[in-house]
Formats: structure tokens, C-alpha cells, sequence
């Protein structure tokens, strides 16, 4: 068996093993992977993120993308997972996966020590046209200051992110000021500025499925998130309705309380899908 570490020169032979929004993130900053293969053919793969690496927590490895062939490959594949880690200075992995995919694979992570739970997923998903109905929508959006990504330069983009980031918001992307103004959707997504200073962002990016993932839902100062979120996420949807068929999926992360809030507020009866969620100290083995 060999294995195939995954950089820009090799994710694209694997794409169609991986799918195309996991093969995605090899080329970002804190994102690691590989695929083992056998006869040249890919029995088993693993993405995973790196997380807390700009904070003062523990350094810890999200697994994000997880398949095994075989019960014989996953020793293989786990051996060389934690040797992959262990420069890294990882105190603990996570593993997210889907649970109606991910049966082997719980089994799998059972045995390399991951305690595996089934819970409901972080992340809700709806359809641009059930958006259309948000009572949010019936309301015009009138804030003036809120104006679209596209009328930001790069070097006023760039401030911006930093200026959160130093307040430790990154929404879903702690390599967020390593991403391009390009990698998100630059019409929907929007930024207000109060007093000459950017105090509010609502990232989206376009997986290559299609789907709008809502990046970043960052706000300095309370008074300003709750005067200013429902418009933007107005103005946002209003142009997603302009540019997008009504059946393209729009997804939000509840990574924290703004936007469990906000996914509370905007779609009330959605719920994640069933996950296999699990973890392990790597110290303990």
C-alpha cells in the first residue's frame, strides 16, 4: 500500500474520491490529508483541520473527511495519521462525520481509542426559496451603511479581517486572514462601517457543489449586532435571490451564539443531520 499526501499537485487525482468541497480545503492554510492506495486505486482517505493554532488553547486536529475500504487498511491509515500530527504539537482530535455514510468508519474510530457519539450536526441547511418566505425579507433592508464585499479593495478587505481577527473572530475559517477577498461571494456577501471603522461582516463562499456557506457572522459591539444583523442577512438573501436558482442550498455552521441565533431566528424548524462525533487525547496513547 502507498501512501499519498495531499498538496495542490496531488488533490486533483483524488477529487472524485474525496468530493470536490473536501478536496477544496487541501489548498488552505491549516488543512492536512492524505489517501492510501492500493494497485492504484484509493482504499482510504483523511482530511483534517488544524484548530486553535492562533490561540492560547490547546492545539487541536478536527478530522473532516474520513473513509476506510477495509477493516485491513485502517491500521495503516491511523498509523499514519498520528505520525502526521505528532510534529504538530496536537493535544487532541475531533472527528465530525455523517452518520448514514460512516458506519465502518465509527467502528474504525472506536478502535483507534475516539470515544463516537450520535448527535446532530452544527450545521443547517434550506433552500434559497425557503429563505424567500423569511419574515426578514418582507421587511426592506434600509441601513444605508451596509454595502457590499464587491465595493471593497483588497488592502481595506485585508484590514478588516485583521481588526476582527486581533478580537479573535474568524467565524468558521481560523485561517481566515490567509483567504483571498475572491474566495467569498462578493455580491451577497456584506460589511458595514461605523465612524470610518468596518464593525460588521457577513461572509458567504460557493462551495464547487453550489451550496452558500455562511462564513463569518462577525459583529464589534452587541449594540451593533442587534441593529444591524437583520439587514444585513436582508441584503444579503435579497442579492442570493438575484444571482442563485431558488433550489441552491444556503448553509450556516451554529459555531457560536450568533449564529445559533441567527439559525434559530431564520429557520426555526431546521435541524442538523445525524453525525458521528467523537474524540481522543492524543497524549493518552
Amino acid at each position: 500500500m502507498e501512501i499519498i499526501y495531499l498538496d495542490e499537485d496531488t488533490v486533483d487525482i483524488f477529487t472524485e474520491y474525496l468530493g470536490e468541497d473536501e478536496a477544496e480545503n487541501i489548498q488552505r492554510m491549516y488543512y492536512r490529508g492524505f489517501v492510501v492506495r492500493e494497485d492504484d486505486k484509493p482504499v482510504a482517505g483523511i482530511i483534517w483541520q488544524l484548530r486553535n493554532v492562533m490561540s492560547e488553547e490547546e492545539k487541536e486536529s478536527r478530522i473532516v473527511f474520513l473513509k476506510i475500504g477495509s477493516d485491513e487498511v485502517e491500521d495503516i491509515l491511523f498509523e499514519n495519521y498520528r505520525n502526521s500530527i505528532a510534529g504538530e504539537e496536537v493535544k487532541r482530535s475531533t472527528v465530525v462525520l455523517p452518520a448514514l455514510s460512516s458506519e465502518r468508519e465509527k467502528a474504525a474510530l472506536k478502535r483507534a481509542g475516539f470515544g463516537v457519539e450520535l448527535m446532530e450536526s452544527d450545521i443547517i441547511k434550506a433552500r434559497l426559496s425557503e429563505a424567500a418566505k423569511l419574515a426578514i425579507m418582507k421587511k426592506p433592508g434600509t441601513d444605508q451603511d451596509i454595502m457590499p464585499l464587491s465595493s471593497l479593495s483588497q488592502g481595506d478587505f485585508a484590514a478588516a479581517i485583521r481588526r476582527f481577527a486581533q478580537k479573535g473572530l474568524y467565524g468558521t475559517c481560523e485561517d481566515l486572514i490567509y483567504l483571498p477577498k475572491t474566495y467569498f461571494e462578493n455580491d451577497m456577501s456584506c460589511y458595514a462601517a461605523f465612524e470610518g471603522q468596518i464593525n460588521a461582516m457577513l461572509l458567504f463562499h460557493k462551495l464547487p457543489s453550489g451550496s452558500l456557506s455562511v462564513i463569518m457572522m462577525a459583529f464589534i459591539g452587541d449594540d451593533f449586532r442587534k441593529k444591524i444583523l437583520p439587514y444585513m442577512m436582508h441584503k444579503a438573501l435579497s442579492s442570493a435571490l438575484e444571482h442563485y436558482s431558488p433550489d441552491t442550498e444556503i448553509m450556516i455552521d451554529r459555531h457560536n451564539y450568533t449564529a445559533m441565533a441567527i439559525s434559530e431566528k431564520l429557520f426555526p424548524d431546521g435541524f442538523g443531520i445525524p453525525v458521528y462525533q467523537g474524540s481522543r487525547s492524543e497524549d493518552d496513547l
